[in-house]
């Protein structure tokens, strides 16, 4: 009886080791599959936020044509919401 049951013992360790290599074949798939996954969604990210910022940066350089600033007073103006956002990041 001890010699019938060390081939099936063989045969079940055989199984197992099969089932641990496809598991580990299958990690390697899907570590790859979501890593692609996430840096394309990172690269859509990027890309919906720089569209917002590049029309705000072209609207700002169209209200400086319409309206000029001078130097001094642009200079107040930053220092001043440089100071609004240092009071909201301080709540």
């Amino acid at each position: 009886m001890i010699n019938s049951s060390l081939p099936e013992k063989e045969k079940l360790l055989s199984m197992l080791t099969e089932i641990y290599d496809q598991l580990e074949e299958l990690e390697n798939v899907l570590e790859t599959s979501f890593s692609d996954l996430r840096n394309q969604m990172n690269h859509e990210e990027l890309l919906k936020l720089s569209s917002p910022v590049q029309k705000l940066y072209k609207l700002e350089l169209e209200l400086d044509r319409i309206n000029p600033v001078s130097d001094e007073c642009a200079v107040e103006q930053n220092n001043s919401v440089t100071r609004a956002l240092k009071l909201e990041l301080g709540f």
